[in-house]
């Protein structure tokens, strides 16, 4: 799509998609970072250095929890459905609002 432009709609999308991998990441990054602190009895354990494709690659992450049921989810909705897809966009910024709690500590993905 070199020449073409988004829709407003198409970039409300891919917004959120940035933001959910982002907080997905930033939650597994927490995680780990907590699992690090549990095994050593150091205060000044680094913040772990992981990066988005890694993150991607670890099939038990959130991030790669995130991408595959944002992934099923666009796949299973029309491109001409309009209500729906702005449905869906605020059901993420409800479910983006979630993650973002403290308490939460794994997005859907499976913690060893």
């Amino acid at each position: 799509m070199p020449g073409s432009r988004l829709s407003g709609l198409q970039l409300d999308v891919l917004s959120l998609y940035r933001t959910v991998l982002r907080g997905a990441a930033k939650k597994d990054k927490n995680a780990l970072l907590q699992k690090q602190q549990g095994f050593t009895n150091d205060k000044y354990v680094r913040e772990p250095k992981m990066t988005m494709s890694a993150l991607l690659m670890d099939k038990s992450s959130s991030v790669s929890y995130a991408q595959s049921e944002f992934r099923n989810q666009a796949s299973s909705i029309r491109r001409s459905d309009f209500k729906l897809i702005e449905y869906s966009l605020r059901k993420g910024h409800k479910q983006i609002k979630l993650l973002s709690m403290p308490g939460v500590k794994l997005v859907g993905g499976f913690h060893k």
